[in-house]
């Protein structure tokens, strides 16, 4: 587990640490705008900018961002964001290629505080109005549950890979991002495709 890091993924079209839920409404429309002429024939992160994608996108990453918040601070979370930046636990060779032209941020779990991050099991958007979907869990409840699910977290995290699947990290300080770690040296797991 000390080895253990989360990864943020960013097209390289795109500013790293940037979060559209940040801007104001306007803003945010009139990025998406310009971001929608990336968006190509195949499925990609530029295709939930396009015009019949993003006010729906928009209005559901608000929603969950609203209900991430809400459930962070109700278990013990401090945000210093109100909007958090995401990453996954581990890698995700399915969101390496989502960003075509990816960059990739790592940082060590084990130096972010517990009041600043938070995990949900899948994507966030996805889960959030599912039936099976869990409030976001916090560091402690994080590894507590790796260690009840495998004896072998190397093991748990490639076959999230294989399935496509991953946990999903939000992160809601953004100082760690001031002197980002590449934990590439401590990776684990199956190389993702570059």
């Amino acid at each position: 587990m000390e080895n253990l890091y989360i990864t943020n993924y960013c097209d390289r079209r795109c500013k790293p640490f940037s979060s559209i839920t940040r801007l104001s409404t306007k803003d945010a429309y009139s990025l998406a705008k310009t971001l929608s002429q990336y968006t190509g024939t195949s499925f990609t992160s530029f295709s939930r900018f396009s015009e019949k994608d993003f006010d729906g996108y928009y209005k559901k990453r608000k929603r969950t961002e609203e209900w991430l918040y809400n459930s962070f601070v109700e278990s013990g979370g401090k945000p210093k964001n109100v909007h958090p930046l995401y990453f996954v636990l581990g890698e995700s060779r399915y969101l390496n290629q989502w960003f075509e032209n990816c960059i990739k941020t790592q940082l060590l779990l084990r130096d972010i505080d517990p009041s600043d991050i938070s995990f949900t099991f899948g994507d966030s958007m996805s889960k959030m109005d599912s039936q099976d979907r869990m409030n976001p869990f916090n560091k402690d409840s994080l590894l507590k549950f790796i260690y009840e699910t495998t004896e072998d977290v190397i093991l748990f995290l490639n076959e999230l890979n294989r399935q496509n699947r991953y946990i999903e990290v939000q992160l809601w300080n953004d100082s760690y991002l001031e002197e980002p770690t590449t934990a590439r040296d401590s990776y684990f797991g199956e190389p993702s495709a570059q």
